[in-house]
């Protein structure tokens, strides 16, 4: 790879590092467009991967720069015990086995319905948050534990089969099924992500490619890991920095900021994959 390229990498990690901690989204959303562009563009990245597989090992790369960015978000959140055990085991539990299934089936099943689908849920979960009320800040946990079980089957899955940790996922179901107070929000999702990504991308690795369907140098399975160390090298310095600004933002604007998320990664996923499916 050429500085230029390495260059690309390592600042992808620093804003993938910084969004995991602030937001509890895991950085996926940062890195995987990315590398979309890194694997449609040879000739300027070096990675040479089937046009049918790019996607995939976009995924499963990934998740392998995710795990050691949640990690450490994590561990800086638990510091300031803003972790949630009680909700992160019960949805890690779901979430893990439906990641490894996730992995398993996502280089045959085309993504674009999940997508567009997930797409409305928060589109529906940034306008719940707007029009909440200001003093509902704080509200008792509630779900029971099969319900628990069955969303962190919905973290898993969209995690494997987008390479986005699940963040996405779990922070609406932590807001509106948990009930959970929002300044433990981000740092209770980073915990179920270190969990359902560790999942995915080691299906990704123990996964064999097609016959004939080459890999880049520095690959394990679908996990191209000559790309995602110098993300990873950056994000797991910057997910820290973004969990200390988390705890210094007040619960109005948590609120809002994760509705604009929410708005943006919605709006985002309709627009790309709804002519896809037309």
């Amino acid at each position: 790879m050429s500085p230029a390229v390495i260059a690309s990498l390592l600042g992808a990690g620093l804003a993938a590092g910084f969004t995991a901690g602030l937001v509890g989204v895991g950085g996926g959303v940062v890195i995987v467009p990315l590398l979309y562009f890194f694997y449609a563009h040879p000739a300027w990245s070096g990675a040479q991967v089937p046009a049918s597989m790019q996607a995939v090992v976009a995924h499963a790369t990934s998740l392998l720069v995710i795990v050691p960015t949640t990690l450490v978000g994590a561990v800086t959140y638990q510091r300031a015990r803003l972790v949630a055990w009680r909700a992160v085991v019960p949805l890690a539990a779901g979430a893990v086995v439906a990641a490894v299934a996730g992995a398993e089936l996502a280089p045959r099943l085309p993504a674009e319905l999940l997508k567009v689908l997930f797409g409305l849920v928060l589109l529906y979960s940034a306008q719940r948050l707007l029009r909440q009320p200001a003093g509902n800040e704080t509200r008792r946990e509630r779900a029971a534990l099969p319900f628990l079980l069955l969303a962190g089957l919905a973290v898993g899955l969209v995690s494997s089969l987008l390479g986005v940790g699940g963040g996405i996922v779990a922070i609406p179901v932590l807001i509106h099924l948990v009930g959970l107070d929002l300044k433990k929000v981000a740092a209770t999702s980073i915990g179920i992500i270190v969990f359902t990504a560790a999942a995915g991308v080691a299906t990704y690795m123990a996964t064999p490619v097609p016959a004939g369907a080459a890999m880049p140098p520095g690959s394990v399975g679908y996990v191209h890991v000559a790309a995602a160390v110098p993300i990873l090298l950056t994000s797991t310095l910057m997910a820290p920095v973004g969990a200390k600004v988390n705890q210094r933002l007040n619960a109005r604007a948590l609120r809002g900021l994760f509705a604009v998320l929410f708005l943006l990664l919605g709006l985002r996923l309709i627009v790309v994959n709804l002519p896809r499916l037309l």
